[in-house]
């Protein structure tokens, strides 16, 4: 059995919420490759789970714990069934943002959506924020 990609805090609100290594999260993967040396790369992360919803958060931190990089994934589930009996829950719906703080401390935010999983309906846009996203 491989190692945790995270260890487990306490957590008051019933939220799942763990500490991560930081070389075990790909937090570059979705940067404008011209644009990469213009963001703070954190040197810790904050992850939490939902477990009632597929949904997740991850929070990344620069050297001073000052934020520096989020991500929010969740995914829109409903059941169906193939023959009358037998259900299955499949994705509907599916949301995803990342965003980079700069080094001129302005956020680089990623936004992808996906509104049909059927036809692949897909769509991302980059855009420049003076705030983190919530």
């Amino acid at each position: 059995m491989g190692a945790a990609l995270y260890r487990k805090v306490s957590s008051v609100n019933g939220v799942g919420r763990a500490v991560c290594d930081v070389r075990r999260i790909p937090w570059w993967e979705d940067i404008p490759t011209p644009i990469r040396a213009l963001v703070v790369p954190p040197v810790s992360f904050d992850v939490r789970q939902d477990y009632e919803i597929a949904a997740d958060r991850t929070q990344g931190y620069d050297g001073q714990h000052q934020p520096c990089y989020c991500a929010f994934r969740y995914v829109l589930t409903q059941f169906r069934s193939d023959d009358d009996e037998v259900f299955y829950e499949a994705p509907v719906y599916a949301e995803m943002l990342t965003a980079w703080r700069l080094l001129d401390t302005r956020w680089l935010v990623c936004r992808t959506t996906v509104r049909s999983f059927e036809r692949g309906d897909c769509q991302t846009s980059l855009s420049l924020s003076n705030t983190m996203p919530r």
